[in-house]
């Protein structure tokens, strides 16, 4: 596994454990510390185009909602924001072939 997979990992565990537990800089942060995991993840793993398929699209449409959630108030997506982008790292690391 390499490094930039492994400080994705850590990263994106940290930041939902600073959502449950009070980290201080961390429990504030989380969502960006978020964003960063998963935006380590895809700079690790460029996407060619025949890798880049539907789960892929959906994660990165996630991501940019989640974004955009956070700075303009649209209903559901704003509360949850967090969780969305959650989802969106889990579908792009689980598309992810580790060979």
């Amino acid at each position: 596994m390499s490094f930039g997979r492994m400080a994705s990992l850590v990263i994106a565990i940290v930041a939902v454990l600073g959502v449950f537990v009070d980290i201080p800089k961390i429990s504030n942060y989380a969502f960006w510390l978020l964003v960063g995991a998963l935006l380590i993840w895809l700079g690790v793993h460029p996407q060619s185009k025949k890798s880049f398929r539907p789960g892929t699209m959906a994660s990165l449409v996630l991501l940019l909602v989640a974004i955009v959630g956070v700075f303009v108030e649209i209903p559901i997506v704003s509360d949850y924001a967090f969780w969305i982008l959650a989802a969106a790292y889990l579908i792009i690391a689980g598309r992810t072939s580790f060979s």
